[in-house]
């Protein structure tokens, strides 16, 4: 009975969806939702049919420090990269072992008087979070809005690593393209 009774919830709120979006397309075709609103209001619902792997940036695509990097190699990495947040491997770069954020070097540097020499990335990073590629993107949404954070490391099945998502990236499907100040 809990599968059938599944199967039903799944039908009615497919069906909802459905009539939201009708709704939707019928007052933008009426001129009272612009387009840009009819867009994002079918990205939010289109979350529920895209998987984490439809949107992650692909490993190939990844800016990763080694973490026997030298700490101003670090440095002048970080700063060349419009990304605030970036993996950490050890040896293999599919070895994570943690993520730094921009902040929390500029905060050590600061604590050391400026002088990079005495930071140590391997400290400073936070512990990766790793999902799976097959999370749906409004399950991912919930999980980063519920753990207060932005980036997660995407693995398929066997543990391998496929890419990372970020809040940005889930964002952009709502919205469209997010352009800021450092972005190349």
């Amino acid at each position: 009975a809990g599968i059938k009774s599944q199967g039903l919830v799944e039908d009615e709120e497919e069906a909802a969806h459905e009539e939201i979006r009708g709704a939707v397309d019928l007052h933008h075709l009426h001129g009272a939702v612009e387009t840009v609103d009819r867009d994002m209001l079918s990205g939010i619902l289109d979350l529920k049919d895209l998987q984490v792997a439809d949107v992650m940036i692909h490993r190939k695509n990844m800016i990763m420090i080694d973490s026997e990097t030298p700490p101003q190699e670090v440095l002048d990495r970080v700063l060349s990269q419009p990304h605030t947040r970036l993996p950490i491997y050890k040896g293999d770069s599919e070895n994570i072992i943690g993520v730094i954020h921009v902040k929390d070097l500029l905060r050590a540097m600061s604590r050391n008087s400026g002088d990079i020499k005495a930071v140590n990335i391997n400290t400073l990073a936070s512990k990766p979070w790793f999902v799976p590629d097959t999370t749906l993107l409004a399950d991912q949404l919930r999980a980063f809005l519920q753990r207060r954070t932005h980036f997660a490391l995407v693995v398929d099945e066997y543990g391998a690593l496929q890419g990372l998502i970020t809040l940005e990236d889930i964002l952009e499907e709502i919205v469209g393209e997010i352009r800021d100040e450092h972005d190349l």
